[in-house]
């Protein structure tokens, strides 16, 4: 099992929902993985929620860490 960690610095940009998608692909069955982002935009975090539920990843979206940062927790079930 391995863990990833990404960070996302600033608003979350079109550009960037690209970037989530090819890095959460890398992500294997088994393997956790935590979102951070800077700035606590609900429909960002939602959207990014709902990139992970459907590449098959149990989510836990309801967390803060890291001095206040939103953080999103998940776990990849299948693929």
């Amino acid at each position: 099992m391995s863990e990833y960690k990404m960070s996302i610095k600033g608003k979350i940009t079109l550009e960037d929902y690209s970037s989530i998608y090819d890095y959460i692909a890398i992500v294997n069955k088994n393997d956790k993985l935590t979102i951070v982002v800077d700035s606590n935009e609900d429909k960002n975090v939602e959207i990014v929620c709902n990139m992970l539920k459907n590449k098959y990843f149990t989510v836990n979206p309801n967390e803060t860490c890291d001095g206040g940062k939103y953080c999103i927790k998940a776990f990849k079930n299948g693929d």
